[in-house]
This record gives C-alpha cells, structure tokens and sequence, in this order.
C-alpha cells in the first residue's frame, strides 16, 4: 500500500476552501440540464496524513480532496475523475471507488497533463466540471491549464507551487538552461516569466556579461502567473489566497479561474467569497 501524501495546516485551508466550492457549485446547477464531473488533476490516495507545526509528527489521518468531494451530497457530482500517476496511490483510489458503490468513478492511473486534456476533448455541450490541480511540484504544464481554459464548461482550481518556482528564478541572475525550460513549461512561453527580471543597474566592463537580476519575495511571480492565467481564462479571481507554514513562508498561491463565460459572473461570486472568508 502507497504512503499518503502529508500536508499541514496550509492543506487543510486548501481542502476547505474546496469543499465550500463544490458544495456551492453543485447546489447553484442542481436544476440545470448538466451532468456535472469532478475531476482531480493529482488524486494522491484519498487520504493525507497531517503534520504538526515542526513536521515531526505526521500521526493524523485527514480526508483527501476526493473523499471530500464524494461526500457533497446536496446535489452529488454525476461522475468522478481521479488521476494519479504513483500506481500504489491508484490503486488506493480503486479502493476508494468500490467504497461508493452505485457512483459513477473513474480512477485514471497515469499523467495529469495527459488525462485532463483528454477530459476535457471529450466534454459534450451538457457536460459542466470543476478540476482540481494539485500538483506534488511543478509538474502542470501550460498546455493542460490552456486546454481547460479553451473548453468553455469547466471551472479551475490550480494550486501554483510558489516556493518551488520561486527556487527556479534566482534573484541575482536569470535561471540556467534546464531551469528556464521548467519555468518555460510552467508559464507557457519564456517571456511570461523572464519579464520578472530587468538589466541590473551595476556597471559591466563587458557588455555581453550585463546581468539581470529580479527583486525579492514571491508575490511578484503569483501575479506573473495570474496575469497568464487571464490570457486564456475568461475569469480569474482577483481574490489572493497564499498558503504560508507556520514560520509564514509562501508555499503556495490558489487560483481559481472560469472558463464559461455564461457562468463566469456566479462563480466569481461565490469563489470570491470563499477565498475572503479563508
């Protein structure tokens, strides 16, 4: 049996502000005509084990974002989709599955930048969803966030690994080869990144050695990556949401993003209401 993965209190805010959401969700479109889909981008086991404020105990079993989202019972999700790569931690959702017998749940063991866009290539005009990416690390490439975008039914949220893309961007220079070709796959195209850096203002004796440097912190890269989130979402929260531990060092920035512009409008609402109250 795979470990779970562990989380703190940052993931708990994170799972809250999820399931306000999908109950929210559900209700507002249970008279609609809508099959309704959950969809998890990074499934893990269906549990995760929370750690305390020093991370030396990891002693306490917590519902992981697909129980939580089986459990929305207002107005239940007609289908489920949970995808995850780590075999054990599949094989966990199997499990998991045969726990709610008469639910429609499809467990995908393999690659979220692979099963999304095939999801949502596959979406009919009745079809409605919410994704929830939530990545071990960097692992979301921009063309899954540019294929949820162009479905226009689905609603997003993508929890954006701040404190590990703010390792790949160095203050004093501009990442290295290998690193800036991570960052390219995150945000899509280099300059989307590389506009966080400007030509250092100390003086070169060489021009071809100007340096380049970005300033400090990483609220500045949370907005980079929500300015190219509203390049191809019709909406995006406008609402921050950093996810810090307990020394209140960012960990992570949650997204919500609409790709529906017919439903953009009530989902910002309520979206933006949630992230508030959290």
């Amino acid at each position: 049996m795979t470990s779970p993965r562990f989380g703190g209190p940052w993931t708990e805010r994170k799972l809250q502000i999820l399931q306000a959401y999908l109950d929210s969700y559900t209700t507002a479109l249970k008279n609609q005509p809508f099959a309704l889909t959950y969809v998890d981008g990074f499934a893990g086991a269906g549990s995760y084990r929370e750690s305390g404020a020093d991370y030396d105990e990891f002693d306490e079993f917590r519902q992981g974002s697909t129980r939580i989202a089986l459990a929305i019972d207002d107005k239940p999700f007609d289908r489920f989709v949970f995808i995850e790569k780590e075999v054990g931690a599949a094989e966990a959702l199997l499990t998991l599955a045969s726990e709610f017998q008469g639910r429609q749940i499809e467990v995908v063991q393999g690659d979220a930048n692979i099963g999304v866009p095939q999801f949502c290539h596959n979406m009919s005009d009745f079809d409605r969803a919410v994704v929830f990416l939530d990545p071990y690390a960097t692992e979301v490439s921009w063309e899954t966030v540019k294929a949820i975008a162009e479905s226009g039914k689905i609603d997003c949220w993508i929890l954006f690994p701040l404190m590990a893309v703010t390792r790949l961007m160095p203050t004093q220079k501009e990442p290295d080869e290998a690193w800036a070709k991570r960052l390219d796959r995150i945000f899509g195209e280099r300059n989307h990144w590389q506009q966080s850096y400007h030509d250092s203002p100390q003086l070169s004796l060489f021009e071809s050695d100007q340096r380049r440097q970005r300033s400090e912190g990483t609220e500045q890269i949370a907005n980079r990556y929500r300015e190219r989130l509203r390049t191809v979402f019709h909406s995006v929260a406008p609402t921050r949401c950093t996810l810090k531990n307990s020394k209140e060092t960012p960990l992570f920035e949650l997204f919500f993003a609409v790709s529906n512009p017919t439903g953009a409008e009530p989902a910002m609402r309520i979206a933006n209401h949630i992230l508030k109250d959290w």
